[in-house]
């Protein structure tokens, strides 16, 4: 492996990592506001699982790197995750007992949808990978990440398929498509993994494979791919918005109270 492209593995990784923390985060916000009780388990269960192989990823860049990283103690602005994964869409109540503005469990479901069938696709790219250990790692990951996917799609058909439902899965397509864009977002030196057989696909090779599995799986509910635009784009360069510094500041409080406490 090459220097420009271990560093560009290292970048490639940490994205993947923070990906699955964001969202494993945002979706276990919806433990005790989830329509049905059955999904308050379900989705939580989802979100651990996130979280879980996030830590996995972190795993993986102690081994390449020999530096332990410890989210809690990493700055917001160096993460890397995409911008559309750090909204938040779960019911929020503040400490006054004010209730919170959200997007909603369609928003999260379609969101949930969309990464899933990214994620299948980038975990493919990855499973042949020259290095070993993320070749590994990535097998394991898949295995789980499955039925993630299974219930999101199931999800997709039964808001689609009912009138109270349908005009809320509609706006929630044209609002996570707007930001879709920012889960292609290649890293710096994507090209050098490419040429190493490291990573099995570039960015675009993905949103294109992406594009046509979304539209294929709405042709049948008679809906289109929103346009994808540019919005939501710099990510992968620890560009963020408010909604993710108010996530931070969850996430890391605790260690933020004694950072030379052993945890």
């Amino acid at each position: 492996m090459s220097p420009e492209a271990r560093a560009a593995l290292e970048r490639y990784i940490m994205a993947m990592a923070d990906d699955e923390l964001v969202i494993g985060y945002r979706d276990t916000e919806w433990t005790g506001a989830a329509p049905l009780l059955e999904e308050d388990l379900a989705f939580s269960s989802i979100g651990v699982d996130e979280v879980g192989h996030a830590r996995t990823c972190y795993a993986l860049l102690h081994d390449l790197t020999g530096q332990m990283i410890d989210y809690r103690a990493r700055p917001a602005d160096k993460f890397r995750h995409a911008q559309l994964l750090e909204l938040a869409a779960a019911p929020r109540y503040e400490p006054s007992g004010e209730h919170q503005a959200n997007r909603g469990w369609a928003f999260a479901i379609v969101r949930q949808w969309l990464y899933d069938e990214f994620d299948a696709l980038r975990l493919e790219s990855l499973a042949g990978s020259t290095w070993p250990p993320l070749a590994q790692a990535v097998d394991k990951i898949r295995r789980e990440e499955k039925y993630h996917l299974l219930h999101t799609r199931t999800w997709l058909e039964r808001l689609a398929d009912r009138r109270a439902t349908a005009p809320r899965l509609v706006a929630a397509l044209r609002d996570c498509c707007t930001l879709a864009a920012g889960l292609f977002e290649p890293v710096d030196g994507e090209a050098d993994l490419v040429a190493e057989g490291l990573v099995g696909a570039t960015s675009d090779d993905l949103r294109a494979r992406w594009e046509s599995e979304i539209a294929g799986r709405l042709l049948p509910f008679a809906y289109t791919l929103p346009r994808i635009g540019r919005d939501g784009l710099g990510g992968r360069h620890g560009e963020h918005g408010p909604e993710w510094i108010q996530l931070w500041d969850e996430m890391t409080s605790v260690y933020r109270l004694d950072p030379a406490a052993t945890w």
